[in-house]
């Protein structure tokens, strides 16, 4: 039990020190100087000088043994301990005394009412010290979580309104930048629609980086209608330029044909230009180009090397090429364990094609010692992730029940999500699941229907089961 036999005096002292802490601290609050507030707080406990109470060490003792400190002070003992004032620092401690602080059930039942009379500072707050605390604990313990995203957020807001200010006057980089904050939700809420105006806005008028982002806009149909052949004219402007992410996104609409004549030649060579200026997702379709001898000779040591420069600069994509070039030969001397490492990178970073190679590797046993369970987990996310061949692998775990419990309903459920996003495979699979009912009723017409996509996308087994159905009709 604490020492009760604090004099009169002390705690008068005591709970003027609440009040003063906490009217301290509320006037750095409205000033929005939260960077140096803590600071503050520091060099104004270190100057207090009243009756010989200047020492910060006393002050601390002498809250600490008030027989009701938990209810009146622990916010500022946690602040000591925070910042060692008067004792040796100690976060853990002053989280948890931050922590008793917010949670302590309060006497007073309008502690919002006291809360809006407390921010007047015009009324005698002797009988509601405990609310005071209990405020002071809730500011202290949301500064201990979040500060530096507090600090983020308010900073960006100072940014956003001074480009929104610079934007009206018509500097091209405040209207890109606002244009960014806008597609990305970044200080504002998100709207693709202001977005797309103040890109229009920077792009009209040279802004090579706007141009790029416009033709994103229309490409994907950010803040506008989807229109390929506007996409292609704003990434033309852009690329011409010199943008590398703008002759990026031109290799892409030649590459896939939208909004002008596929055409593999001229990808690959704005894929060069930007790829050569350091462009990663560049390098990565520039090694896709030569793999596979699209607008170039097929040259699988090329590829390598693109796809390696491009999974070094961070491309997630590239990254699982990499481990497919490790696992095939491919540009490289077969190598199953450089294979599983970079298969682990990409599948980490998140790429739905590189964990459900990861999952192939568990479950063969390649490059890392065969792991049903982990092989499942793989091909789970991946599956999740929307990967028609990971959710075909996931639906085989269920239907022979590896590295999970067997179960037909689920596999049914996979091989259903694979096959309608077109997987032959599991178009396959499903017809079989309808033809024999498994994880379903049997059903021969949707058998037949399914037996014939896959075979038409190559899965010559299916015409077997449908010779077998039509025998039996």
């Amino acid at each position: 039990m604490p020492p009760t036999n604090i004099s009169k005096y002390d705690e008068n002292f005591l709970k003027k020190f609440l009040r003063d802490f906490y009217q301290e601290l509320i006037k750095i609050i409205n000033t929005n100087d939260l960077i140096i507030l803590e600071n503050t707080l520091i060099e104004w406990i270190k100057n207090i000088n009243s009756n010989n109470k200047d020492d910060s060490k006393i002050i601390l003792e002498s809250m600490q043994n008030h027989k009701e400190n938990e209810l009146l002070f622990s916010s500022i003992i946690g602040f000591f301990y925070q910042h060692g004032i008067g004792c040796i620092v100690d976060k853990n401690k002053s989280l948890e005394l931050y922590i008793l602080t917010v949670n302590n059930k309060i006497k007073d039942r309008n502690l919002n009412q006291n809360f809006t009379q407390l921010l007047k500072n015009d009324i005698d707050i002797s009988n509601i010290s405990q609310s005071i605390n209990i405020i002071i604990g809730k500011i202290l313990l949301s500064l201990f979580y979040y500060k530096d995203i507090i600090l983020h957020d308010r900073n960006l807001s100072s940014v956003i309104a001074k480009c929104l200010k610079s934007a009206k006057k018509g500097d091209l980089t405040a209207q890109y930048n606002l244009g960014y904050y806008y597609q990305y939700g970044q200080g504002v809420a998100q709207d693709y629609k202001k977005s797309f105006e103040w890109y229009t806005k920077s792009a009209n008028n040279g802004h090579v980086g706007s141009q790029n982002n416009l033709g994103d806009c229309y490409y994907y149909g950010y803040g506008n209608i989807i229109d390929y052949d506007k996409a292609y004219e704003w990434y033309l402007k852009s690329a011409n330029k010199g943008h590398i992410k703008g002759q990026y996104s031109l290799g892409k609409c030649y590459y896939y044909g939208k909004g002008t004549t596929q055409d593999y030649k001229k990808a690959f060579e704005w894929y060069c230009k930007s790829a050569s200026n350091g462009c990663a997702k560049s390098q990565n379709y520039l090694g896709e180009c030569y793999y596979f001898g699209r607008g170039i000779i097929q040259n699988y040591e090329k590829a390598f090397e693109w796809y390696f420069k491009s999974a070094c600069n961070g491309c997630i994509e590239s990254q699982n090429y990499l481990g497919e070039c490790y696992y095939y030969g491919n540009g490289v001397a077969q190598d199953f364990n450089k294979a599983f490492k970079w298969y682990s990178k990409s599948a980490n970073n998140g790429y739905a094609k590189g964990q459900n190679n990861l999952g192939y590797c568990y479950k063969h046993g390649k490059g890392v010692e065969k792991d049903y369970n982990k092989a499942f987990e793989w091909y789970y996310k991946s599956a999740n992730n929307g990967y028609a061949k990971g959710q075909n692998r996931l639906g085989y775990c269920y239907k022979h029940g590896k590295g999970v419990e067997r179960d037909y309903n689920k596999a049914f459920e996979w091989f259903f999500e694979s096959a309608n996003n077109g997987y032959a495979k599991s178009q396959y699979q499903l017809g079989y699941c309808y033809h024999y009912g498994m994880g379903t009723s049997v059903n021969i017409k949707e058998a037949v229907i399914w037996y014939k996509k896959a075979l038409d996308n190559g899965i010559l087994r299916a015409n077997k089961m449908l010779k077998k159905i039509s025998s039996i009709d």
